[in-house]
C-alpha cells in the first residue's frame, strides 16, 4: 500500500509536518511552565503520580499481564508462523545476534545499575500501589522485589514484542509507514492519514520523549552523584 502521508524531506531529515510541529510546540508550552511555575508544577505533577499509583497501579499490572498472555497467543497460534517482510524473506542476523542485540538495547547498563538500585529505593520508599507499608520493613522488602520483577522481568519484554511485531508487520507486510498509526489500521483504514492518525502519532512521540527525559535525567544525576 503506497504512502500518503506527504513528509518534509531534506537535510537528512524526514518529518511529517502536523505531527512534528505539533509535538516541538506542546514541548516547547510544557518546558516554560515549568521554567516559570517550578514549585507549583513539581507538587502537581508528585500529587498526580501518587493518585495515579495508588488508584490506577491495578490497571497497570492487569494490562502488563494482557500483553503478556496476547505475546504468548502470537508465538505459539498460528499467527507464529507468519513471517516478518514476506513468506520469501530470510533474517539479516543470526538468532544468537538478535537475543544480544535486543537484550543491550531493551535493559543495556539500566538493568546494571537498576537490579540494585530499584529494590534499595523501594525498600525505603514503597510504592503506594501496595497500600500503607513501613519503610524498610520485610513487608517493603517483599513488595520492593516484586516492583523489580515487574519493571525488569518478562513484562516489559512481552511490551517491546507487542509493539516491535505490530509495527514490523504493518510496515514490511502490509506496506505502511513505520509509525504507531499504522497499528491502528486494522481500525482506523485510511484515517489513519488524516487527524486520528496525526493524533496516535503526536500522543507517541510525547511518551517517547517523557521516557527518554526520565532515563536521561536519571543517568544524569547519578553522574553527578559520582563526580561529586
Amino acid at each position: 500500500m503506497p504512502q500518503k502521508d506527504k513528509n518534509l524531506k531534506g537535510f537528512g531529515f524526514d518529518l511529517h509536518p502536523q505531527v512534528t510541529f505539533f509535538s516541538v510546540l506542546i514541548l516547547v508550552i510544557f518546558i516554560m511552565l515549568n521554567l516559570m511555575f517550578q514549585s507549583d508544577i513539581k507538587v502537581i505533577v508528585d500529587s498526580t503520580l501518587n493518585s495515579i499509583t495508588s488508584n490506577m497501579g491495578w490497571f497497570f499490572v492487569l494490562s502488563m499481564n494482557i500483553i503478556v498472555i496476547s505475546i504468548f497467543y502470537f508465538a505459539f497460534s498460528r499467527f507464529g508462523k507468519i513471517k516478518i517482510g514476506g513468506q520469501d524473506s530470510t533474517p539479516e542476523f543470526s538468532r544468537l545476534a538478535w537475543f544480544a542485540m535486543l537484550l543491550s538495547a531493551g535493559m543495556g547498563i539500566g538493568l546494571m545499575f537498576w537490579s540494585v538500585g530499584e529494590p534499595i529505593f523501594h525498600l525505603q520508599t514503597p510504592s503506594p500501589m501496595f497500600g500503607v507499608v513501613t519503610p524498610g520493613s520485610a513487608q517493603a522488602a517483599q513488595a520492593s522485589m516484586t516492583v523489580t520483577f515487574f519493571h525488569w522481568g518478562i513484562h516489559p519484554w512481552a511490551v517491546y514484542s507487542l509493539v516491535g511485531l505490530g509495527l514490523a508487520f504493518f510496515t514490511y507486510n502490509r506496506g505502511l509507514p513505520l509509525t504507531i498509526r499504522s497499528i491502528f489500521y486494522p481500525i482506523l483504514g485510511d484515517k489513519i492519514y488524516g487527524f486520528w492518525g496525526n493524533l496516535i502519532d503526536t500522543v507517541a512521540v510525547l511518551a517517547t520523549l517523557a521516557g527518554l527525559a526520565t532515563s536521561l535525567g536519571l543517568g544524569v544525576k547519578q553522574i553527578n552523584t559520582g563526580l561529586d
